[in-house]
């Protein structure tokens, strides 16, 4: 059992001494940025002296025993410096600690040396397993461990190396140190460097941090960023926002300093004065604002309030950014939500919307509805290109706009048909605006043609469903079509042909000459009254697909190219386009179609095949075929009669049916044609 004699009692407090010693020099290095896990050369060399160097200071106030026998609280610093600085470092510390210990000498210099290579060693390991091992413990209790097992050890080295009873005398007079006292040094040393290395560690973080904030917030090019106290004062911001201020109010801003006071434009600085109380007052604002210093200009403004650790206002974030081409694009996609692209009447989906509206409200009654058609659109379209259809509903658009737009929404909804909603209108007015719009409607002249548009108009006067009211006038509009459109379209088609005729003056005369041949080959096939009048209709009209083929393809004086021909090859399918919208003349566009295809079906459009060819397309083969033969061309001269025949009969079966071929031959030999067929009469 251990008495605490007064020898033992003065042996404690000389260790205690020996141990305030290391808690002074840790204080000394507390208070110094010095980092033990630095990974610099120079710096762990330093850092192995230095410890070695206080090694020696601690020996040399040890507590002596006798002559060559000394105690001190080496263990704890060597044990301490391999837990947390580098093996380099502590293998420094290490010979030079031993080194001065073997200078010394004595009895005990082998348990001093073996002290400090055991505690470092234990020190090492510790580290090693530290890092890869995730202790669950309290610190304390493991810092504790740690310097109990140090203190353990260097027993240990007294008692195997200190000859006996010398060595159990000493033990006696070191344990209480040594067990007691140690390891509570080894945990307020261990605490003191661990917090430096946490203090420096978050020191770095919070450096490196800052320097990636203020690097992230100065990357942007298009956000201007900066913090303000609650006096307004600059406490951050971004080198965009820095430019932005010395751009447009011409100032080199700096920290601390009012930032309103930079702001010129009252309006604009009163709003954000306003804006950065409401954020100091904790709320959170978005919103994109129209500067008022640049009309049209729009930016997004953010305004954040900045709470310190008792969550306190102690300043507000403000981010700015110019958004007016995305504005713009915004407005754009909401305009084409409702609106019509050609034309920027409103489309459908905004009738409907504004309908479902109206339906119910009495204060719009009476409620007025006009379906307007144009008429012919199809025909223009199919005749001289969508562009030329595009221009018609242009036209029309602006006219119905001018015509109802102060009274109501005039709307476009698909095609050729358009919509004119008209609160509080009564018929009898509505009915004297659309004949008005009408008149300025029939005086448009697009490519020759006439414009017209046939109407419908009907009246909400109490609780009816608006559907049904639009239902009426549809009705009435497609009432008035009938007696319309019909005359109209086939006057747009003979518009069509006169244009045609003018656009290419040869035209007429062939179609005069193919009408001619056809009468005479329907005759003798046995055709009469109104197939013979279908004939001369087709031989009229068979080229009328060529109004929508540019004139430079069709009067060019050399061959065609291969697109060029692929391009000439249409018109038969346009022919038939424009035909077809005619009552008139729907029975021919078949026929029209047709009249290029070939007797063996390698023709064009379909590709058809002998007697599925209409008769009417396979007479027209023939006889226009002969005309272009014996007529000039640009980039040829005309065959003599005989050649054309010698062309037809090389050609019958082929491309062209053999009885129609062997008939016209006929009607040749037998000199049917008089004077018609002259190459000179037909060259003309």
């Amino acid at each position: 059992m251990v008495f605490l004699t007064s020898d033992t009692f003065n042996n404690i407090i000389d260790l205690t001494k020996n141990a305030v010693l290391l808690f002074g020099l840790v204080f000394v290095y507390t208070i110094t940025n010095f980092n033990p896990a630095t990974k610099k050369v120079g710096q762990k060399i330093i850092s192995g002296i230095a410890i070695g160097i206080i090694s020696i200071l601690v020996m040399m106030s040890a507590w002596v025993s006798e002559a060559g026998i000394f105690f001190d609280s080496r263990s704890v610093l060597f044990g301490i410096a391999a837990l947390f600085f580098s093996p380099m470092t502590t293998v420094i510390a290490m010979i030079i600690g031993a080194s001065y210990r073997l200078y010394i000498g004595g009895n005990g210099v082998i348990s001093g040396v073996l002290t400090i290579v055991l505690t470092s060693g234990i020190g090492m390991l510790w580290r090693y397993y530290r890092h890869r091992v995730k202790w669950k413990i309290h610190r304390f209790l493991e810092f504790y461990i740690f310097g109990l097992l140090l203190h353990i050890v260097t027993i240990c080295c007294f008692l195997a190396i200190i000859p006996w009873p010398t060595g159990l005398d000493l033990i006696q007079n070191t344990i209480l140190p040594y067990l007691v006292l140690y390891p509570l040094v080894t945990v307020g040393m261990a605490f003191s460097i661990d917090y430096q290395k946490q203090k420096i560690n978050i020191s770095n973080y919070i450096r490196q941090q800052n320097i990636l904030l203020q690097a992230s917030v100065d990357s942007t090019k298009i956000m201007e960023i900066y913090a303000l106290n609650r006096d307004y004062q600059y406490l951050s911001f971004n080198n965009f926002h820095r430019q932005s201020m010395e751009k447009y109010y011409g100032v080199d801003i700096v920290r601390n300093r009012v930032f309103l006071e930079y702001i010129d434009n009252s309006d604009l600085r009163n709003r954000m004065k306003n804006n950065i109380d409401r954020a100091l007052a904790g709320e959170y604002i978005d919103k994109v604002v129209e500067i008022e210093t640049t009309p049209g200009k729009y930016i997004e403004e953010s305004y954040t309030p900045i709470r310190n650790d008792s969550d306190n206002i102690i300043g507000v974030t403000i981010f700015s950014r110019e958004v007016t081409e995305q504005k713009k694009y915004e407005e754009s996609i909401i305009f084409m939500g409702y609106h019509d692209a050609l034309t920027g009447l409103y489309n459908r989906r905004f009738l409907m919307e504004k309908m479902d509206k109206v339906n119910n409200d009495i204060s719009c009654l009476p409620l007025t509805i006009i379906l307007a058609d144009i008429n012919g659109l199809k025909i223009m379209n199919d005749a001289f290109g969508h562009y030329s259809g595009d221009i018609l509903l242009k036209t029309v658009a602006d006219i119905l706009l001018n015509g109802f737009n102060s009274k109501g929404t005039v709307a476009r909804m698909g095609g050729d048909e358009f919509m004119i909603l008209l609160p509080n209108v009564k018929k009898e007015e509505a009915m004297e605006m659309i004949d008005k719009v009408t008149i300025e409607v029939d005086k448009v002249i697009i490519n020759e043609m006439h414009t017209s548009i046939s109407d419908g108009v009907s009246t909400k006067t109490n609780d009816e469903p608006i559907e049904e009211v639009t239902r009426l006038a549809e009705e009435d509009m497609y009432k008035h079509k009938l007696f319309e459109v019909s005359s109209q379209r086939s006057e747009a088609i003979k518009k069509i042909l006169s244009t045609m005729h003018v656009k290419n003056p040869n035209e007429e005369a062939h179609s005069s000459r193919v009408s001619f041949l056809c009468i005479k080959i329907g005759r003798a096939l046995g055709m009469k009254g109104d197939e013979l009048n279908s004939l001369r209709a087709i031989s009229n009209l068979h080229d009328i697909g060529k109004i929508a083929i540019d004139s430079s393809i069709l009067n060019k004086p050399g061959p065609l190219t291969n697109k060029e021909w692929e391009i000439v090859k249409k018109h038969p399918e346009i022919g038939y386009r424009i035909i077809a919208t005619s009552h008139e003349y729907a029975e021919i566009a078949n026929d029209i179609l047709s009249h290029h295809e070939r007797y063996d079906g390698k023709g064009y459009p379909r590709g058809l095949l002998g007697d599925n060819i209409p008769i009417r397309a396979r007479i027209i083969s023939v006889a226009d075929s002969f005309d272009a033969m014996i007529s000039t061309r640009p980039y040829r001269k005309p065959l003599t009669t005989q050649e054309a025949i010698d062309e037809l009969k090389r050609n019958s079966g082929t491309q062209f049916d053999p009885n129609i071929v062997e008939v016209f031959i006929n009607l040749y030999k037998k000199n049917e044609f008089d004077e018609e067929l002259t190459p000179k009469s037909i060259a003309n």
